[in-house]
Order: C-alpha cells, then structure tokens, then sequence
C-alpha cells in the first residue's frame, strides 16, 4: 500500500460570499519509503496540501488515504488518534513547549495520547537526541538551544511515536546554508533510516537535492505528470 494517497480532493475556503480553491482536484501518490520535495509559489497550496495529508483540515471532497487506510471520513475523536499515531510533523515555526525541555517536548507526544511516559519511552527519547547529535542537550529549554538544535528537537518530536508519514513545513527557512544542509542530512537520514516516507514543503532550491522526487504545485493545481 502507498503510505500517501489523495483523490481528487478538493479545498474550497469560503470568505463572505466568495470562493477560493486551495487545492483542486489533486490526486498524488507518495510510496514507502519515498521522500518527496513538494515547491510552488507563496498562495500555491503546498500548506493546505500539507494540513490535508495530515489530516489536520477535511477536504470539502475527494478521498486520503494514509497506509491504505480510508481517513476521509472518520470523526474527530478518531481522526485525532489517527494524526497522533501515524503521522509526524515538523512545522515552520518548530512550535516547541517553552517551558519543557528538549527531552520533555519529545515525551510529550506520548501525553497527549494518554500513553504512560515509562522507561521505555524515555529511553526512546534519548535515543532519539542522541541520533540527533543532541545527546548533551536534552535537559536544555528551547531558549537555550541554537535554531539548528530546535529545528532537529522538532524532527526528534515528530518521529517519537514511529509514524508511517512525517510532514515537513519550510525546514530549512530560519536556518543559514550551512545548518539548513545539517538538518536536512539528518532529516533524510532519519526518514530513509526507518523506512516511513515523508513530504517536504520548501522555497529552498538547496532541498531539492534531497527528495527522491519534486512536485510542483500552482494555484491549487499539481503540475502534469506529478501524480
């Protein structure tokens, strides 16, 4: 089974007596395993995309499908469940807890599905740190971590509960060339390293490198060939 699938699904956002089309009719495919660079203008789609896949907006129509399994229609409290055990995502803007540690904001995602933070999910999360090149790191608050280090707590966050997908917003947009290249290797690295697939949304030419393949999205719509 693909790990993405989307169905002709379309995004209507209604304001006033208006209509604006964030995504018309896209159908793609992401494989297991396939890391995918998703680029296009400012206003293009790539976040709506992103929030879609995710399962964090409802189409207005067309079908996901995420690992075979049909998410168009489930209700919010299983849509939740769903988003927290199978897909990861690394925002823009990191959004990590300010008063937590780097350790602490990766145990949280065990909270928030009511999971115990036992030993085993502490030892996940140093293990994660560490792969990270954040071992010595894990007691420190986001305020004082480098943007690089936030960006791989970020990574480190979005993989703790082993999701088949992880989405990635702009990675590399607060980041200079050098870390930028550093979180990117490690992102790939991660991501070919346990086998889930993943979709980086990027203004950065320097990423292209590593996806396995690009799609380019305009005014909603995926270039032809792009499925």
């Amino acid at each position: 089974m693909p790990a993405l699938q989307l169905d002709n699904v379309r995004k209507v956002y209604r304001t006033g007596d208006q209509q604006v089309v964030a995504l018309n009719d896209v159908s793609l495919t992401v494989q297991n395993d396939e890391m995918m660079i998703l680029v296009g203008p400012s206003g293009s789609g790539k976040t709506t995309l992103l929030t879609v896949a995710g399962a964090l907006l409802r189409p207005t129509s067309g079908g996901v499908r995420v690992g075979g399994a049909d998410i168009t229609d489930l209700d919010d409290k299983r849509l939740a469940g769903f988003r927290r055990e199978e897909v990861g995502f690394v925002f823009q803007s990191v959004n990590l807890v300010p008063f937590l540690t780097a350790k602490e904001n990766l145990l949280v995602v065990r909270q928030f599905g009511g999971s115990r933070i036992d030993t085993q999910a502490r030892k996940r999360a140093d293990q994660l740190l560490d792969e990270l090149g954040l071992g010595g790191r894990g007691s420190s608050l986001p305020s004082q971590l480098s943007g690089g280090e936030k960006q791989r707590v970020a990574i480190g966050r979005a993989l703790m509960n082993d999701p088949s997908l992880v989405l990635v917003d702009e990675p590399t947009s607060a980041l200079d060339s050098a870390l930028g290249q550093q979180v990117m290797d490690l992102l790939r690295r991660e991501i070919k390293g346990r086998g889930v697939s993943a979709i980086v949304v990027t203004h950065d030419d320097r990423v292209l490198d590593y996806g396995d393949r690009t799609v380019r999205i305009v005014d909603g719509a995926l270039e032809t060939g792009a499925q």
